[in-house]
């Protein structure tokens, strides 16, 4: 195998990173895991066990003092007043920013210098691009003019005022480009938090914990606190199938364990959590196989009330009172998930939709009764209709979709069919094969229904509401 410069560069910062990392206070390493050069398999580092590893042996320790945060950040120290009004995310992507520009100089770069500079996450994708995901509710959740605006209200002027602060960018905002360079590196800074950083001392292992955005309602870049950058700790690959370490939060440091034997030679994952694939292309920039059971199709509220209309007509009042009523019995949510039926299972739709459905479905007496208390059952009569809408629910979101199941899997055979257009064609075929299922199971509800007796049920209700 020829060894080329680039091949030497990737391994000479490697080792740096490694050497940084054990010199830092309350670090620990186990000698029997390495850093590994993936990029055959498209995986850039990894971790490899070099020996063989017990169940709930520890592979590393990192103390908090060694994470990259706010807190930690000698920006903290020389410019305090500069973060004194920033929140915590915006507060460690201008940290970051700043530890950046320092190059050599700052004391996290070995730890910088192995992190990844170019990304597949959906804000770097082209409209063109993004227009191969139409009917995903994925294209809702990117966020990106949301945080634009964020970085240019909060990050703007302070590195505008203070760029002598910024090292090797402070001639850039400086300039008269100063908020396309701040946007550029901001971008860049939040995709690695989005990807990288964990939230310490949650107990949480991974990016998952969100808050909302509420200028927008978005929440790509809006993260819990305690957010920081754990060194060697993002350098593990994560895999839903061959998880096999998870990490631990103490009060001053994170350890990973093994979460079962390990064998020699074999790589070390950790878990990003039951996450749908478009959710791992937005945060991670990349699609597998082994979280395709965790796929979904989210389907809005408007949606829903749009499917419910055809077949019970309500004034806005009406409407309003429905609503009102489902939130009541805490199933309003602003979407559902139709999800992967569980490996022999029958099809089970969410109940939260099925309620929520089912409130808009009621006549008035009934939704006078369950002012008081929500039925113990679905009411006779709504059967048919209740199914009627799960069609019709499915029936639109199926519509969202410029393709055809047959049409993506074709497109899928091309093996020249590679890069962001290969993964969002599985994202959506993914989605659309999950409408299917749903589509199949309503259709058999349907035909189990005899129409005669639904509608002597239908009849026997409105008898005894004459009464």
């Amino acid at each position: 195998m020829v060894t080329t410069l680039e091949d030497s560069r990737f391994q000479a910062k490697t080792i740096e990173f490694l050497q940084w990392l054990q010199q830092r206070t309350g670090t620990t390493v186990s000698p029997k895991i390495q850093i590994a050069d993936l990029r055959e398999q498209h995986a850039g580092r990894g971790i490899i066990a070099v020996e063989d590893i017990e169940i709930d042996e520890e592979l590393f320790s990192i103390a908090h003092s060694s994470m990259l945060t706010t807190h930690n950040s000698n920006l903290q120290k020389i410019k305090p007043a500069i973060l004194e009004y920033l929140d915590a995310w915006n507060s460690l992507v201008l940290v970051m920013i700043y530890e950046d520009g320092l190059g050599e100089k700052s004391t996290w770069w070995p730890y910088l210098e192995v992190l990844p500079r170019e990304f597949n996450t959906l804000i770097y994708w082209s409209s063109e691009e993004l227009a191969e995901l139409q009917g995903s509710a994925v294209l809702d959740k990117i966020g990106k003019s949301g945080a634009d605006v964020s970085f240019k209200k909060c990050l703007l002027p302070l590195v505008q005022q203070n760029a002598e602060t910024f090292g090797h960018h402070a001639q850039a905002f400086a300039g008269t480009d100063a908020e396309t360079a701040l946007l550029q590196l901001a971008h860049r800074m939040a995709t690695l938090i989005m990807a990288y950083g964990f939230d310490l001392g949650t107990g949480s292992s991974s990016s998952e914990e969100e808050v909302e955005d509420e200028a927008d309602g978005s929440s790509q870049f809006v993260y819990a606190l305690n957010k920081g950058m754990v060194p060697l700790a993002d350098l593990f690959n994560a895999d839903g199938d061959l998880n096999n370490a998870h990490l631990l939060h103490q009060e001053d440091s994170v350890t990973m364990i093994a979460l079962k034997n390990i064998k020699k030679g074999q790589q070390i994952f950790n878990d990003f959590g039951q996450l749908p694939r478009s959710d791992l292309l937005r945060r991670y920039g990349y699609v597998t196989d082994n979280y395709k059971r965790w796929d979904v199709v989210e389907v809005d509220v408007q949606t829903v009330i749009e499917a419910a209309s055809e077949f019970n007509t309500l004034n806005e009042k009406e409407k309003n009172g429905r609503l009102e009523l489902a939130a009541e019995w805490e199933v309003l949510q602003d979407g559902y998930d139709l999800t992967n039926p569980t490996a022999n299972q029958a099809y089970g739709f969410d109940r939260a939709l099925v309620f929520t459905i089912t409130a808009l479905l009621l006549d008035s007496e009934d939704f006078m009764e369950a002012l008081d208390d929500p039925p113990a059952q679905l009411p006779t009569y709504l059967r048919i209709p209740l199914a009627l809408v799960l069609r019709k629910v499915i029936s639109l979101r199926q519509s969202a979709y410029r393709t055809t199941i047959a049409e993506d899997i074709t497109l899928l055979d091309d093996a020249d069919l590679q890069g962001r257009r290969r993964m969002a064609i599985e994202v959506r075929l993914g989605e659309k094969e999950i409408l299917a299922k749903a589509a199949d199971e309503i259709e058999q509800r349907i035909a189990r229904m005899d129409p005669a007796t639904e509608q002597d049920q239908i009849a026997s209700h409105a008898k005894r509401r004459k009464l």
